[in-house]
């Protein structure tokens, strides 16, 4: 199958434009600097965008968005599995015919799968435009963007594709407060706590989240934990191993997503690992402090104060390769009191700061001793 071109010249002002990035939760937030880079050069058109069900609920709360549409990929999965192959036509058949009702000028994957490609070419439009990768499906689009590696911001990947398409720079993604009130209010002051990943390698460990929540009760700061179903049963050890007298308000597995944006939107500030709670944080311009050791997608970028603790180890980030045999010194030897620090660092700055984008890089080697390096 021949490749597609590269970015060719880009069609006449669009009316309706579809934007697919099916997943994950972090990636999807990454992908409202496209958003709002498209918005702000076509306010009148029609922005939709393609996302699986699970993370539905937090971009239909975005009023940039016209309309979000869902694709059930776990019921076509499983229509394959059983060799339902006629339902399964059925499916795809329906599902292309609501697509391309919608008349689309552009279809822009974000995301350069496979499967994003195919649901491009579902959707049809007048102009198909994708990231280059090494999936196949290439020539299922009219050009290709190139990623751009070197920029160190948030929402990188997608800044490159706003200047391919449009010649402009792209702002640090955001997202809004969803209208309402959490079901049970947050409390005035109170830090959020994100410790859940989905990859061990990203995983600060528990004692150092008891440790660091002893440090911050002491200090007088109210505290949440958020987090999905599947972190409960470490929400539970870390809690079980908490002193006697400290009392954490516990959301892990209690809130949908847009709730959740909700409580992060209404926090003091954020300490988080890459996961995408913590980007929600920096896309709701709450002070944030990102705790990356295998991982590194942005050292900068936030309108609200951003500090990224990374100790810059010559073995990472090594992704989803580590080298380390399970030792994890990126995470292990980033301890509490440097935590504790940087966020008092963060919560002394005027709240101005960071309005411009400006953020507060920590990427420190290590000390050794783990104490803080002076302000």
């Amino acid at each position: 199958m021949t490749a597609a071109p590269r970015l060719s010249p880009v069609p006449p002002r669009p009316r309706r434009l579809l934007i697919i990035r099916l997943s994950a939760l972090g990636d999807v937030v990454f992908a409202t600097t496209l958003l709002h880079g498209l918005r702000k050069a076509f306010p009148d058109a029609e922005i939709d965008w393609l996302v699986q069900p699970e993370f539905a609920g937090l971009l239909r709360t975005q009023p940039a968005i016209n309309t979000v549409l869902s694709w059930d990929r776990r019921e076509w999965s499983r229509l394959f599995r059983q060799l339902r192959w006629i339902s399964l036509w059925r499916a795809v058949r329906a599902f292309r015919r609501a697509l391309r009702a919608r008349d689309y000028d552009w279809v822009i994957d974000g995301q350069g799968l496979l499967k994003a490609r195919l649901l491009a070419w579902l959707a049809g439009g007048r102009y198909r435009v994708g990231p280059e990768s090494k999936e196949p499906g290439g020539a299922l689009m009219q050009a290709l963007l190139q990623r751009e590696a070197d920029d160190p911001r948030m929402g990188r990947e997608h800044r490159g594709y706003l200047r391919q398409l449009l010649g402009v720079d792209g702002e640090t993604p955001r997202l809004q407060r969803p209208a309402g009130a959490p079901a049970a209010p947050v409390a005035a002051g109170t830090l959020a706590l994100v410790p859940f990943t989905t990859r061990p390698q990203k995983h600060w460990p528990e004692a150092h989240w008891v440790e660091l929540i002893g440090r911050l009760h002491r200090a007088g700061h109210p505290l949440m934990l958020l987090g999905g179903p599947a972190d409960r049963a470490a929400a539970d050890r870390i809690l079980a191993a908490l002193p006697a007298g400290i009392a954490v308000d516990d959301r892990v597995g209690r809130t949908g997503i847009a709730e959740a944006v909700q409580c992060i939107a209404d926090s003091r500030a954020v300490i988080g690992m890459d996961t995408g709670l913590t980007h929600i944080a920096v896309a709701c311009d709450r002070p944030t402090v990102a705790i990356f050791g295998s991982t590194l997608p942005y050292r900068s970028g936030g309108r609200a104060p951003l500090a990224v603790e990374w100790l810059g180890l010559p073995c990472s980030p090594c992704k989803r390769r580590p080298t380390c045999g399970g030792a994890y010194p990126c995470l292990v030897e980033l301890g509490p009191a440097r935590i504790e620090a940087t966020l008092n660092r963060l919560l002394a700055e005027p709240p101005a700061a960071g309005s411009a984008g400006a953020a507060a890089e920590r990427a420190r080697p290590p000390d050794g001793d783990d104490r803080p390096a002076a302000p």
